[in-house]
């Protein structure tokens, strides 16, 4: 098997066969950052500009749960005791010391997947190549990640909700005649902050987080200036103070457990916003900022509601002093809008990775910044967030029963979560038993707090895990359909080695593949970073064999005048006939017809099966076929003379190209006519007019042939495959074809 070529980025070979160094446009250091690998002394400025924005992202949620957490513990004790109010603060000081510090910021951002966090991140990690997981573990996984991803968007919904909700409510403290105006407020501004997520996060990071600094050392300051009338509210810091204050309260302590969850809103987003700031930033806006502030501001609430208990309907704004009290709802409301941002943008690092690894269509993504690989968007899921989440506002209309919703599914993703990161330590690290079962001990918290947000089902929590099952069943259908068509595919389909394609349509001169020159590479060094898409509808490349066939670099073959053998291909424009040996036993008659044909393809290796398709169907060959790939690299932006990689098989006069077009991550919009002129000015590569070249796409057409009650649930399954997979046929991210040049070929599979 011939090697694909890899490209050197200093070194070209010009006719006369001399090395003549080229200085390229840009350093792929200057802009692939590694966001996991930032610290104070590898990149200061980018690191205190990513510690600033995420205070702005992902601490929102967290650094606004004050608002609302402790008239959620004492809503049915509207005069709770002094000592009742050391309990409870107790149990959120240690909820964000054990829970966020220790497990999360220290222990789970350690586990990310090339620079993502989120369960996704674990799943890639235990589907890889040095996981030890059997292959059927491996698809339980991945169901498993798929279910908490959904559970995910079932809290991205609701979250944005109860925290704008929250700060508007405000306005019903200082004057109730304004209560009327609290819902239609807050669905226009649910609506600003969905609309503005097409600028970017590094752009709303960096806008936000002067207001988010603001924000923390006004939460900071009342804090400290209220625990300064009652210091015995430091007692909280005992963590028996909370361990006695469950045991005394029984049942209503269980209960208010719930209440309690509520000030790690936004934690599962923590994680899967790695990707857009780096563990070390997260971890340092977290130890220097958030959690000192949002601590100080609990035992504020604390000593306050100890000596008037009637506070204790909204014991925030009764903690500010009174002139102070519309300053603090406009910053409150400015920071609630800001808070949503970090579910929001986790959703978008979710979706990517989901359809990247296969677990959802191949929906648009963008990439918001030409410096950091993950911070994108999505806008397909950005807007039906946003209609859900105006849906939630006008069901529920009010925090206080947004609470009861809130809850369930962020608790089942922690489970999950870390039964997936016990698994990662075991069987991917490969730690040993005892560690993994001192960290299981977080397992029992975990499991504890579902329990506690479980008995609110009724109450509204089914509105969130109604919208997880709907995500879930998206998920689930593509991801088992995708399975068994990749296995109909491997076992019914026909395809061909690409070095004995020539051999089998009898148009072989040379029994090697000629390279282009720009295409030869006497070093692997600095190679670009791709990023493989998972194939859709061609098989998958093996791996590469450890010894290659001899590959002949050979410059362009021109005549005397200098023109190269690409100017002396001319089309034909009357169909010719060949004798194509499709089959060792028989050969059939191919008609040649006039231009050229470019078959998409996820292969380097093999036939599409839409070649082979229409060489069966239509027993016909372009006059000229280009198998073109399309990768993505790590990088923003690829240098156009690094895009294409060509292999070309076959004869002269019957020549077929293997291209392989490389793009950034950046580039959102690939026109397919530009990818051919390139090949022409760069590579020789004989291309006519627009009217003469076809574009050759797969259609697949799912047919679901099971039947009986038994197999329903399989049946309703592959029915909505169906439907996802007549939205998304081929499954390749931000491609734009000319739909005047383009044919769909169609095959219908029986699942």
């Amino acid at each position: 098997m011939v090697q694909s070529p890899v490209m050197n980025r200093n070194v070209h070979i010009d006719e006369t066969g001399n090395n003549n160094k080229i200085k390229l446009p840009f350093e792929i250091s200057e802009h692939n950052i590694d966001t996991t690998k930032i610290t104070p002394r590898t990149n200061l400025r980018v690191f205190l500009s990513l510690t600033i924005g995420s205070l702005g992202i992902i601490f929102g949620d967290i650094g606004t749960s004050p608002l609302y957490v402790l008239n959620t513990i004492f809503a049915e004790n509207l005069h709770p005791t002094p000592q009742q109010c050391i309990g409870a603060i107790s149990l959120i000081i240690w909820n964000l010391i054990i829970v966020v510090t220790i497990k999360y910021a220290i222990f789970i951002l350690m586990a990310d997947n090339n620079g993502e966090g989120g369960t996704f991140a674990l799943c890639g990690l235990l589907t890889g190549e040095n996981s030890k997981l059997r292959a059927r573990a491996k698809h339980v996984v991945s169901i498993i990640a798929i279910l908490a991803a959904s559970l995910l968007i079932g809290d991205g919904a609701i979250t944005p909700a109860i925290s704008v909700l929250s700060a508007i409510e405000g306005l019903a403290v200082t004057s109730e005649s304004l209560t009327k105006w609290v819902v239609p407020i807050t669905v226009v501004i649910i609506i600003a902050l969905f609309f503005v997520q097409m600028f970017g996060t590094s752009k709303i990071g960096l806008t936000f987080a002067p207001i988010m600094l603001v924000w923390f050392a006004v939460i900071f300051s009342i804090g400290i200036w209220r625990i300064t009338f009652d210091p015995t509210i430091l007692r909280a810091f005992n963590p028996w103070e909370a361990i006695s204050y469950l045991i005394r309260e029984k049942k209503q302590g269980f209960i208010q457990i719930g209440g309690v969850f509520l000030s790690v809103t936004g934690l599962e987003a923590l994680y899967a916003d790695l990707g857009h700031f780096g563990r070390w930033p997260i971890r340092t806006s977290w130890l220097a900022v958030v959690l000192p502030s949002v601590m100080a501001n609990y035992l504020g609430q604390g000593a306050l509601i100890m000596h008037h208990p009637e506070y204790i309907s909204s014991p925030f704004y009764n903690a500010a002093p009174a002139w102070a009290r519309w300053p603090m709802i406009v910053l409150a409301t400015l920071a609630t809008i800001i808070a949503s941002q970090a579910i929001i943008t986790g959703v978008f690092s979710l979706m990517n990775q989901a359809s990247s690894l296969g677990f959802a269509p191949p929906l648009r993504v963008i990439h918001t910044s030409k410096k950091v690989i993950g911070q994108i968007y999505v806008p397909a899921i950005n807007w039906i967030i946003m209609l859900i989440t105006i849906a939630i506002t006008l069901l529920f209309r009010s925090s206080a029963s947004l609470a009861h919703a809130y809850g369930v599914t962020v608790c089942s993703v922690m489970c999950i979560t870390t039964i997936l990161y016990i698994c990662v330590m075991r069987y991917v690290w490969n730690h040993h038993w005892c560690f993994v079962l001192l960290f299981g001990v977080f397992s029992i918290i975990d499991f504890y707090f579902l329990a506690a947000n479980a008995i609110k089902f009724l109450e509204g929590a089914w509105v969130a895990l109604l919208i997880a099952v709907l995500f879930f069943l998206i998920g689930f259908c593509w991801y088992h359909g995708q399975t068994l068509l990749r296995r109909y595919l491997h076992v019914h389909a026909q395809t061909t080695a690409l070095v004995q394609l020539s051999h089998r349509l009898g148009i072989e001169s040379t029994s090697e593949p000629i390279l282009t020159p720009d295409n030869g590479s006497l070093s692997r060094r600095k190679t670009l970073p791709i990023e493989h898409q998972a194939a859709s509808s061609d098989e998958d490349d093996d791996e590469e064999k450890k010894s290659n066939p001899k590959i002949k670099i050979l410059p362009p073959i021109s005549d005397g005048d200098g023109s190269s053998i690409s100017n002396r291909i001319s089309f034909i424009y009357n169909v010719d006939h060949t004798e194509i040996d499709t089959n060792s036993s028989s050969k059939t008659v191919c008609t040649v017809t006039p231009g050229l044909g470019v078959f998409l393809t996820t292969s380097s290796r093999h036939t599409p099966h839409v070649f082979e398709r229409v060489l069966d169907r239509m027993h016909a060959l372009p006059q000229i076929a280009i198998f073109l790939k399309m990768e993505y690299a790590r990088i923003p932006i690829v240098d156009v003379s690094q895009r294409l990689k060509v292999r070309t098989y076959g004869s002269e006069q019957r020549r077929i190209y293997h291209i392989t077009a490389c793009f950034g991550y950046s580039e959102h919009k690939i026109q397919l006519p530009e990818i051919l002129k390139l090949a022409a000015r760069d590579h020789n590569i004989p291309i006519p007019d627009d009217r003469n070249v076809t574009f050759f796409i797969p259609a697949i057409s799912i047919r679901v042939k099971h039947k009986g009650w038994r197999l329903f649930f399989t049946k309703c399954s592959l029915i909505i495959y169906s439907v996802l997979k007549n939205m998304f046929p081929f499954g390749q991210k931000n491609l734009q074809l000319p739909h005047d040049q383009t044919v769909s070929v169609g095959m219908v599979v029986p699942l």
